[in-house]
């Protein structure tokens, strides 16, 4: 249970440069902000269980376990209502609708631009 105004998000993608990228990002937009890094879902899920998040970026394409899969198992396991953002270089319009109806909450198509990401954080997180 949190206990501060501190946010927490979950940045999941195979790829260490995109990581840091739109963790760098997310840190311009809130100083109150504490980012965890995965390197794929089965990663992510064993972080959910350790600690609680209020904001998930993960990527489609990915080792061990896809974003799809790892979106699936956070609504069925973790949360319904956990706002997932899917950040993908698959831009096409039938990605975009497979990955919304896997329960993602927004799709953003890399490279994000920071108006992009800083819309995101402020609709799901808020003002710090």
């Amino acid at each position: 249970m949190k206990t501060d105004n501190i946010k927490n998000v979950l940045i999941v993608d195979d790829s260490a440069t995109m990581r840091m990228l739109i963790s760098l990002s997310i840190r311009k937009i809130m100083d109150s902000i504490r980012i965890t890094e995965a390197e794929n879902g089965l990663t992510a899920l064993s972080q959910m269980q350790q600690q609680d998040f209020d904001l998930v970026f993960t990527d489609m394409q990915m080792p061990e376990m896809d974003g799809g899969r790892l979106i699936q198992r956070i609504r069925e396991q973790v949360s319904k209502d956990l706002p997932v953002i899917i950040i993908t270089t698959q831009g096409e319009e039938h990605a975009r609708n497979l990955g919304l109806s896997k329960g993602a909450n927004g799709y953003l198509v890399k490279p994000v631009s920071s108006r992009e990401l800083r819309e995101t954080v402020m609709r799901y997180l808020g003002r710090n």
